[in-house]
């Protein structure tokens, strides 16, 4: 929705932009989050059936929240654009989890931040947005870090970078431009239906979709597994709900630019978890990511 404005509320308009912002910034925190837990299966189950998981233990927590708001479901004519939504997550969710399964947490993160400069450079077509120049700095800023996290490994040293890593970086590009339509769709369906309604579309409709393709590949799951299904459903809930309400408030070209922050995320559960020791790099890709995070404070 668009934000109310007063006379009397004019000087706080700046703050009211801050709220959306550490919302967006949640959003990112539970995206990385899910993206660790769904690295911890990745040994044990492909690209299908962990998009799978992600999505059914999702419907658990979506199905209860809107049965608790009872939102309307969309009219007959909304439904195409929910469906091509879901679609290109489905496409997100499954090429990024590829990318989970053949390189590090961290560096597949980093590749994701293609994400953000898409939905700017596209949010000016498709909605008609004008990024202000502070945002153009954040892009710039969170671009020269990817670069710089990226490029020792397009080095690869002599023996020059494995088919493996290739595939797991085209994965995660693609994975990156479909998001970026996710977002860009969002923010056109933010004023037409409630977020419980997104949300429970946006993660019942992939799990029905994703079905038959994940029983193909099916492994069997134990118990042990089943506690961090609904763990990854959880995060990804609380990512997709704080992600769509943050681009009910603000522009999506300025809520995207906060992916950048997932980062610092990613270094650090990666060194916790999986033993991936953060480069010179990385932490010096990492500070141009923060600085450009920090330009969107400014209008």
């Amino acid at each position: 929705m668009p934000s109310r404005s007063t006379p009397d509320t004019v000087p706080a308009a700046h703050q009211s932009h801050i709220g959306p912002l550490l919302v967006a910034a949640l959003a990112t925190f539970s995206f990385v989050c899910m993206d660790a837990v769904i690295k911890l299966m990745a040994a044990r189950y492909g690209a299908l059936q962990l998009s799978f998981f992600r999505f059914a233990g999702g419907s658990v927590f979506a199905l209860s929240l809107w049965a608790w708001q009872r939102s309307k479901l969309p009219v007959r004519a909304a439904w195409r654009l929910h469906i091509v939504r879901s679609l290109f997550l489905l496409v997100s969710l499954v090429g990024y989890f590829h990318a989970l399964t053949l390189l590090p947490l961290a560096q597949t993160v980093t590749i994701s931040y293609l994400a953000p400069i898409f939905v700017s450079v596209l949010a000016v077509p498709f909605l008609n947005e004008r990024p202000s120049g502070s945002i153009w700095l954040a892009l710039t800023l969170g671009l020269a870090g990817i670069v710089i996290s990226v490029l020792p490994e397009l080095h690869g040293g002599s023996t020059g970078v494995s088919t493996a890593r290739l595939v797991g970086m085209a994965s995660a590009a693609v994975a990156a431009l479909s998001f970026a339509c996710v977002m860009l769709l969002a923010r056109r369906q933010s004023n037409r239906d409630s977020v419980w309604t997104i949300l429970l579309l946006q993660t019942v409709l992939p799990m029905l979709l994703l079905a038959a393709p994940a029983a193909w590949t099916w492994n069997p799951v134990p118990a042990n597994d089943v506690l961090l299904i609904l763990l990854a459903g959880g995060l990804g809930t609380l990512g997709l709900l704080s992600l769509t309400h943050a681009l009910t408030h603000l522009e999506a070209s300025r809520v995207a630019p906060l992916e950048y922050s997932s980062f610092v995320w990613a270094a650090g559960l990666g060194y916790l978890l999986f033993d991936e020791v953060p480069t010179l790099a990385t932490a010096v890709s990492a500070a141009l990511i923060v600085a450009g995070c920090l330009m969107l404070l400014r209008r």
